[in-house]
């Protein structure tokens, strides 16, 4: 009874948790909240499609997911592998909202797989980069689609269309914006309805983990060029990919290295760079296309500061000065120029152990290098020098020929193999069969995609 009165208080206190106190929710959690109204929207209008999609890319991000936890039990990989992520589970959902109802499943999975090594491995090792990784991953996938023919269906009807942004280009046809804004037209089966993703922006934003300069610079941006050229402002503006493209991924706090007042004029040129894109026919990819580049840049002015001001700071110390010690009493001047000799030791004098019994005093600790305050990087240098002692997180002495066979589990051979051998622990075994289960899993529902399409 007293456990059912527990869960009931707790049920009692999500409510508060995600709208009264949304800052003691972290970054993945808020995200994964703010991706639901997608994944919910998506299912409604594409249905079959959608669900198959959604579904292998979770399983990839499960797949992802246990690799790594298993890769840090066996190889011992470093603390900052990971670091300033997106949970791999998050990152599959983010991956799948832009991806078109007829995407292959393979093609939806290695883009999923692709983003979550980039995310996780590379990136956390690059410094002062404000480029997402999920930016080249789009554009990857942009180039899959166009050389596979993959376009856009009608969520109601199915017909096969273009976008309306290449449709307002090619045959200057302007759809109602309340239509893009309820999400009947063509487009990514997650990002279809432009007010899903800004409901999911509204609360991003009410959690404080997205910029709202970036976002308000963005449509500023778009608003200015649009008036320009004498476009239809509405019909601009309610595009579901741009907006997800800019408060999910451009505005999020997590990779934004700019301050708050440069966030504004970020915003400005990737929109006025988006809409000049889609004026020249880019259509629903001139979102990505601006943000790459403008990110690009902006990642290339942060590299050229940091490197100017790191050879300030060399150039602004001190030359080593050579001191020589002059002893009393010597005439040879030549003398001075000799190697200087070592001090000698004195030696070692007891301590009373009375001392220590009337010493109160705060005994002094050294401050390491890495809990200063001063550099944004320091967590990360912390990470790196756990990872080098002898921890949980250092080399194990398994055996490497039989761990990396184990881990690359393709058949019930080597699963038997695997639990025969005495070197891996439980725990290791279990993880790698599970992740033996769902590669099964895995090729089943390919090969069921594949055959029932």
């Amino acid at each position: 009874m007293l456990d059912v009165r527990q869960l009931w208080r707790g049920l009692h206190g999500v409510p508060q948790l995600l709208l009264v106190q949304p800052d003691q929710l972290g970054y993945d959690l808020a995200y994964a909240l703010a991706l639901l109204p997608l994944v919910v929207a998506g299912i409604v209008f594409f249905l079959q499609d959608s669900i198959l999609l959604f579904a292998l890319s979770f399983l990839a991000g499960i797949v992802c997911l246990l690799a790594i936890q298993l890769a840090r039990l066996t190889f011992g990989l470093p603390a900052w592998i990971g670091f300033k992520a997106t949970h791999p589970l998050v990152a599959s959902m983010l991956v799948a909202c832009f991806f078109s109802p007829r995407t292959p499943a393979w093609v939806a999975a290695s883009m999923v797989i692709l983003f979550v090594v980039i995310d996780t491995v590379l990136w956390p090792q690059l410094q002062r980069v404000m480029l997402h990784p999920a930016l080249i991953v789009f554009g990857i996938l942009f180039i899959i689609q166009r050389e596979l023919g993959i376009g856009f269906v009608n969520p109601f009807d199915g017909r096969h269309l273009d976008d309306p942004l290449v449709l307002w280009y090619k045959l200057q046809i302007v759809i109602d914006p309340v239509k893009l804004y309820v999400g009947n037209v063509p487009g990514p089966i997650g990002v279809t309805s432009a007010g899903a993703v800004l409901i999911g922006m509204i609360y991003l934003w009410y959690t404080r983990r997205i910029s709202l300069g970036v976002i308000a610079g963005f449509l500023c941006g778009v608003a200015a060029v649009a008036l320009a050229i004498r476009a239809d402002l509405g019909f601009q503006l309610a595009s579901g990919p741009s907006l997800f493209l800019a408060g999910y991924v451009a505005a999020d706090r997590r990779r934004v290295l700019l301050s708050e007042r440069f966030t504004f004029a970020f915003g400005v040129a990737a929109g006025g760079l988006t809409m000049i894109l889609r004026w020249y026919g880019q259509g629903q990819q001139a979102a990505w296309q601006s943000l790459l580049l403008v990110s690009a840049v902006v990642t290339l002015i942060l590299r050229v500061q940091a490197m100017l001001r790191q050879r300030a700071r060399t150039q602004s110390r001190p030359a080593p000065v050579r001191t020589l010690t002059v002893e009393s009493g010597v005439s040879d001047p030549h003398r001075l120029w000799a190697p200087v000799r070592p001090p000698v030791r004195q030696p070692v004098v007891a301590a009373s152990p009375m001392a220590t019994a009337y010493s109160r005093g705060p005994i002094s600790r050294p401050v390491r290098s890495f809990e200063t305050q001063s550099d944004s990087n320091d967590l990360v240098r912390q990470m790196r020098n756990a990872a080098t002692r002898s921890g949980p997180l250092g080399g194990t002495s398994m055996n490497p020929f039989l761990l990396v066979p184990a881990l690359l589990i393709l058949n019930p051979l080597g699963l038997w193999l695997t639990w025969r051998s005495a070197s891996l622990s439980r725990t290791t075994k279990l993880l790698l069969s599970a992740v033996s289960l769902l590669w099964y899993l895995a090729a089943a529902g390919l090969a069921f995609a594949l055959t029932h399409r």
